[in-house]
């Protein structure tokens, strides 16, 4: 992959990459998901480790009855959809963690040249490990031994397996990047090891996490539909419209992302889709209002708060105007300063970011 199509499309994902929400009672947290499924522990789904002073052979037959038997136990006691739950959320924290390294790969480059050979770039102004990060690589080892579990996640499942191996180098060289205080040495000979494990692993795993990302975006907003559909036949009615609201502004930063527009060529945008996802959204609001303002309603979805969102849907509203009046212009963004400035992807996204996260805590929990 050359430079061009890898960095510009590492732009795309980070300009418009919201956090993929888990779900289910827990919140869709990956820890709660464990600590009620019974016996769903941490250990129930990574290898056991052999502590043990006895010799090798003995230790191994030791190991697979322990495996054996917690295997039986989680098919015992832990049933499909409550798998397929797990499973998914587990994939939605390992798409997140890509987004973390997709992050740490663009700030790599900001400061190091993307060449072959090592080579900091000039003037770049950065200081080597310019917000690079520890990465959680327990994650891949959870998510490797889901893959091989029911139910199967048809294209995901062989993602997963096959960028683990450069997605572990990644973490592990951002990892030692963070914590290094010693690259500079000798000719920035560390630096240089570090380098050549960056540079291959980010092309081999590039295009692999994209696809992993792609997949599970078009799961969950499957989820989410079917979810909507259900609480509108519930009379769920503020909780519909709010996720429906979420659901729009996650359509429209699929569309920009799907033209290949981040806020540095922002009036390349077409906003055929994007106005009628923006009418959408009007829509959406005005019947979240209306609900909001019905008090049965509000006892029927035990909210005490007549204003669960405080202006965050308006203010996702004006976003989205704001954008569409930048595009209309013709004129550039101006990005020269901290922040993603008014009329910008970026604050459109800062914004929907803002739904989800008040959603979450006022639904979920």
């Amino acid at each position: 992959m050359m430079k061009k199509s890898l960095l510009s499309k590492l732009a795309a994902v980070l300009a418009l990459s919201m956090v993929l929400t888990g779900c289910g009672e827990s919140g869709g947290s990956r820890t709660a998901e464990k600590e009620t499924s019974g016996t769903m522990k941490e250990e129930g789904i990574r290898k056991a480790a052999d502590d043990s002073d006895e010799d090798a052979d003995t230790a191994e037959e030791e190991t697979d009855a322990q495996e054996t038997d917690e295997t039986a136990d989680m098919e015992m006691d832990i049933t499909p959809e409550q798998m397929d739950l797990i499973k998914y959320n587990y994939y939605v924290d390992l798409n997140n963690e890509i987004v973390e390294v997709f992050e740490d790969i663009n700030n790599y480059y900001q400061v190091v040249d993307y060449t072959e050979e090592f080579a900091l770039l000039q003037d770049s102004g950065l200081t080597y490990g310019y917000s690079i990060y520890s990465l959680d690589e327990d994650l891949i080892d959870d998510c490797v031994a889901l893959a091989d579990m029911d139910p199967a996640y048809e294209g995901m499942d062989e993602l997963v397996k096959e960028m683990e191996e450069p997605l572990r180098e990644l973490m592990t060289a951002f990892s030692d990047i963070s914590g290094s205080y010693t690259y500079a040495d000798n000719q920035y000979a560390e630096a240089k090891e570090y380098h050549t494990i960056i540079y291959g692993a980010a092309e081999e795993f590039a295009p692999l996490g994209y696809e992993f990302m792609d997949a599970i975006a078009a799961v969950g907003a499957e989820r989410a539909a079917a979810e909507e559909e259900q609480m509108k036949a519930d009379g769920e009615l503020i909780r519909y419209n709010a996720s429906r609201g979420i659901s729009i502004g996650q359509q429209v930063l699929n569309e920009i992302y799907g033209q290949g527009i981040t806020d540095e060529n922002i009036t390349d945008l077409d906003l055929t889709e994007i106005r009628k996802l923006y009418e959408e959204l009007v829509q959406v609001v005005a019947d979240y209002d209306a609900a909001t303002a019905d008090n049965n309603q509000l006892v029927k979805e035990s909210l005490s708060n007549s204003s669960p969102f405080d202006g965050l849907y308006n203010a996702l509203i004006q976003a989205l105007e704001w954008m569409i009046k930048q595009v209309e212009s013709g004129q550039p963004l101006d990005l020269s300063g901290s922040g993603a400035p008014l009329g910008s992807i970026g604050h459109f996204s800062e914004t929907l970011g803002k739904c989800i996260d008040r959603y979450n805590s006022v639904f979920v929990g």
